[in-house]
């Protein structure tokens, strides 16, 4: 029955209704697991938009995990992603990295999707130095960007790091070249900003390498980058 009534409330988005099933499920000590939780904090990441909701979701979304720690139950990906989210959503990047960074501690494999909170919202203020070490956490673990090293590109132009720019670009350029890009993309769940693969020939490739360059110039940035093409 809890779990009936948490898919309805799921379905209609209804976090009021969701809270309050939480409520009532701490109250009588009925076992909450993965999926229970996970569904609660689901709702919690897609309520923060609301003004008339962000407020709970925010409170309730870390009241949960930390019901999900307090319990015994170990976090899967789903639930750190969702935490990682809300952290965002709060304007915490360095809290949304920092519970990513505690994957390692449940054995859990990171995906591009659970780095996206942090790397975007440090993106998004400008803070490029935590980009960037966010970007090499990513890629210790295995998992290559894709779309967030785009965003990365584009705050180092902003910050005028000339240095990290040129970098990232002969690191985009050759994963174009060698196919890299598309394998990323297709383990990740979907292709060039989700409409596809960019395609192998020399056009596409062409059209790749400018726009990155492209990104790197927009803000009146140094003219020898059009040299990269």
């Amino acid at each position: 029955m809890f779990r009936f009534d948490l898919d309805t409330c799921s379905k209609r988005r209804d976090l009021f209704g969701a809270v309050a099933l939480f409520e009532s499920a701490v109250s009588q000590n009925f076992r909450l697991i993965h999926y229970h939780y996970n569904a609660l904090l689901y709702l919690c990441t897609i309520s923060v938009d609301e003004p008339s909701s962000k407020a709970l979701a925010l409170d309730y979304g870390f009241r949960i995990f930390d019901h999900v720690v307090n319990s015994g139950v170990t976090p899967n990906e789903a639930t750190i992603t969702s935490v990682a989210s809300l952290a965002a959503a709060k304007s915490d990047g360095d809290l949304a990295f920092e519970v990513v960074r505690t994957m390692v501690n449940y054995e859990l494999s990171s995906r591009l999707r659970t780095y996206g909170p942090a790397l975007f919202w440090f993106c998004a203020n400008l803070k490029g130095e935590k980009a960037w070490v966010v970007e090499e956490h990513m890629v210790s673990m295995g998992v290559h960007p894709e779309k967030p090293e785009l965003a990365a590109v584009k705050v180092s132009a902003k910050m005028g790091r000339g240095d990290k720019v040129y970098a990232y670009l002969h690191k985009l350029r050759t994963a174009v070249r060698s196919g890299a890009v598309e394998e990323v993309a297709l383990k990740n769940g979907g292709g060039w900003h989700g409409q596809g693969w960019i395609g192998k020939g020399r056009p596409e490739t062409e059209m790749f390498s400018e726009l990155v360059a492209a990104m790197a110039m927009e803000r009146e940035f140094r003219s020898n980058f059009r040299s990269f093409r």
